[in-house]
């Protein structure tokens, strides 16, 4: 995009002494700008993130970042946008919403960030939300299709499909195959109450009486007594909502017990967590929100895999990577219709202008009153090595 500068100002005819003395002094100088203009068109654009880097729910966000690390690493080999680069500052939250909240604080004061980039979880940006709501900060693609977020806010722009729509798509499956009596399996946390609370909507949608929701006790006794009562139960499907550090052994559990076919949301689908489940992760089908990272028929695939190898040699494509590189060229994107000296305003204005954007075989769309970007959902089957649809 071709850069317009400004026409310089005329001088009036007299200017008080003060005034004139500086404009002389400029003139005698080299550069072409004044210093304070020079620097703000040269200095980085600096994004933030607070998310759970650590902990249980750390797997999504960490391979997220491979993705975003590659796509400003394209951008600033390029010379960056109009001539500033882009720097990244991500800060761990663990997934505790007032350890997001703090991030947050010390991201805008500190760190100086103009926006926020993929924040999550679900916990994380509920934290971080308020104190970007106060200092009017965009955050853009929040890492989570959590439904209590899509509430329209004029701040927020989403990047991935709700797990609303995830879990639609799910049950909309479960009842053209005849897997209809499921056992769902969740947690008595916000998460967890949250998508059962969706997939009690999608099942009633499609009119699926026979299923029933398994509560988890996040104890070694409650994952025993919950497996004993799946099993005897003899669900013809099975999807655990359970995230955490209990998650993990009760699906490896539940499958060694169950053998019918087994669902999940997009955030129980990355590469870190089926390395985790081993052999029981085998066969299941997981719905995704961005484009198989395997198809490079799709252009936007092919520029992921290619920036990813150039930025991490030893990186894996994944989903969850390519998800956070997608969102990354959603910002880069927005910067450079916003202009080299855009503000905060004129980037969501620029956001608004993506009616649609194309990146590639992949979508975003915006509007003054929409910011949900995307309904992309569609469901892939893992065989032990890779995902198929």
């Amino acid at each position: 995009m071709p850069i317009h500068h400004p026409a310089p100002l005329a001088r009036p005819p007299s200017l008080p002494t003060r005034r004139r003395v500086l404009s002389c002094a400029a003139a005698a100088t080299t550069v072409a700008l004044p210093g304070w203009a020079l620097a703000q068109q040269t200095e980085p654009w600096r994004i933030g993130q607070t998310a759970a880097l650590t902990g249980p729910l750390a797997f999504p966000f960490v391979e997220m970042n491979k993705g975003i690390a590659a796509a400003f690493q394209e951008v600033n080999e390029r010379g960056g946008i109009d001539g500033r680069r882009l720097q990244f500052a991500s800060a761990d939250d663990g997934g505790d919403p007032a350890r997001a909240g703090a991030n947050t604080k010390k991201l805008l004061e500190e760190d100086k960030v103009f926006a926020l980039l993929s924040c999550g979880g679900t916990t994380s940006v509920m934290g971080a939300l308020p104190v970007a709501m106060a200092a009017k900060v965009p955050v853009i693609a929040p890492a989570t299709g959590s439904d209590a977020l899509r509430p329209f806010n004029p701040l927020v722009f989403h990047a991935r499909a709700s797990y609303a729509q995830e879990l639609h798509k799910i049950v909309q499956q479960l009842g053209s195959t005849g897997f209809t009596k499921c056992a769902v399996a969740y947690i008595d946390n916000p998460f967890g109450k949250a998508t059962l609370a969706a997939f009690d909507a999608a099942a009633k949608a499609h009119n699926n009486k026979d299923w029933k929701a398994f509560l988890l006790p996040e104890t070694p006794d409650g994952v025993a007594r919950t497996v004993d009562e799946i099993t005897a139960w003899q669900p013809t499907a099975l999807i655990s909502l359970a995230v955490g550090a209990v998650g993990i052994p009760f699906y490896q559990s539940l499958r060694q017990r169950v053998k019918a076919p087994a669902f999940s949301i997009s955030f129980l689908g990355s590469r870190p967590l089926l390395a985790a489940l081993g052999e029981s992760a085998r066969g299941i089908t997981v719905a995704q929100v961005a484009p198989n990272p395997d198809n490079v028929a799709k252009p936007v695939v092919k520029a992921y895999r290619d920036a990813l190898k150039a930025s991490a040699a030893d990186a894996q494509p994944g989903y969850s990577s390519l998800e956070g590189y997608l969102s990354a060229r959603l910002m880069i994107e927005a910067l450079r219709r916003a202009g080299r000296t855009a503000s905060r305003e004129k980037l969501i204005e620029a956001l608004h202008t993506m009616r649609p954007y194309d990146l590639g075989g992949f979508e975003l769309r915006y509007g003054p009153q929409d910011h949900n970007g995307t309904d992309f959902v569609e469901l892939s089957f893992f065989n032990g090595e890779r995902f198929r649809r």
